[in-house]
């Protein structure tokens, strides 16, 4: 166990003097985000598309532990490297949003075929997680937005399955063991991303990240180790928010085509809280969710209650997100 446990430090430590690296090398070369008033909530340019460094000594520990991992087979894991290169050319050069969109759609039909047993009675239920994969990965890099967001949020979530399968399933030492490097990569990246970025993950980072989390959550969901309810609520921040920014954009008729800096957390840097200080709120109220959650396991509860406190925990979040939108009567949206 002890000597098993000796590759998340490996990982960590490698991933450091990788992001370290790439640092010193971004500012020499200028790879560099280049900030704009439609979408970026930042005014500096830093170096970006860091997610081909964090998930370089995951890509690595993928392969490696393939043949013992319940996680990845061979097309998953090609799959992977592929949102890593199209993340990272999308972070330097502009790749096609259809040609974006059709390759995560494959990605995520690759991962919902491997889990669940093409009938035509699950046809219905494997159609919603496939569209359910697409958005969520949509929705991930949607939120990449303030330092520390995306990572911190991760790491939360995972956190969230590994002590799920630790104390709610029969998951072997080598499963759990994958999902604590992974971890200790993600705790790397934060030390250069939060409280103040030093640099970016990018779409290499962010596409490649939400596709790992989703293979985590379908996996588990195949198992019947956890249900859909708690995949949202771990999930439940992000998906309040992006979810309801799209709706309104939709109802204010925008081109969904069009960059915007229009979701909560945006609005919330713009009226003057610190980076850091948005990406904590968020960070603390998905702890709060998933301490909830896993403690509901824990009590056993049906699962009648289960989406009663989903719901709840949705409209408060919707509630907020609401208010703070009318102090301004959603003028961010009409321009």
């Amino acid at each position: 166990m002890g000597v098993l446990l000796v590759f998340p430090l490996i990982g960590f430590v490698t991933t450091v003097i990788l992001l370290f690296l790439y640092l010193k090398l971004s500012y020499k070369f200028q790879w560099f985000d280049r900030p704009d008033e439609e979408r970026k909530s930042h005014a500096v340019v830093k170096p970006t598309s860091a997610g081909i460094v964090f998930m370089l000594p995951i890509v690595f520990f993928t392969v490696f532990m393939s043949p013992m991992t319940l996680f990845f087979s061979p097309l998953l894991i090609a799959a992977l490297i592929i949102l890593i290169v199209i993340g990272a050319y999308d972070d330097f050069r502009n790749l096609s949003v259809k040609l974006r969109l059709l390759i995560i759609s494959l990605v995520s039909a690759s991962v919902v075929l491997l889990y669940f047993d093409v009938e035509i009675s699950n046809a219905v239920l494997m159609f919603v997680y496939l569209l359910g994969v697409i958005w969520w990965m949509n929705l991930f890099n949607f939120m990449d937005g303030a330092d520390g967001m995306a990572v911190l949020h991760a790491l939360i979530a995972l956190l969230g399955y590994t002590l799920y399968f630790i104390f709610f399933s029969n998951m072997g030492i080598i499963n759990l063991l994958y999902l604590l490097f992974v971890i200790a990569c993600l705790f790397s990246f934060l030390l250069f991303n939060f409280p103040r970025a030093k640099m970016f993950m990018g779409d290499s980072g962010s596409l490649s990240l939400s596709f790992l989390i989703a293979v985590v959550a379908l996996y588990g969901i195949s198992q019947g180790i956890f249900d859909e309810f708690v995949v949202i609520s771990f999930h439940l921040v992000f998906i309040v928010d992006a979810t309801l920014t799209l709706l309104v954009r939709i109802k204010f008729k925008q081109p969904m085509t069009q960059a915007h800096n229009l979701h909560l957390y945006q609005a919330l840097i713009l009226s003057g809280k610190s980076h850091a200080k948005t990406s904590i709120y968020y960070a603390f109220t998905s702890f709060i969710i998933t301490a909830i959650t896993l403690y509901l396991r824990y009590l056993n509860v049906n699962q009648t209650l289960m989406f009663m406190v989903l719901v709840a925990e949705a409209i408060i979040l919707s509630i907020y997100w609401f208010n703070f939108h009318n102090k301004t009567k959603f003028e961010r949206f009409i321009r």
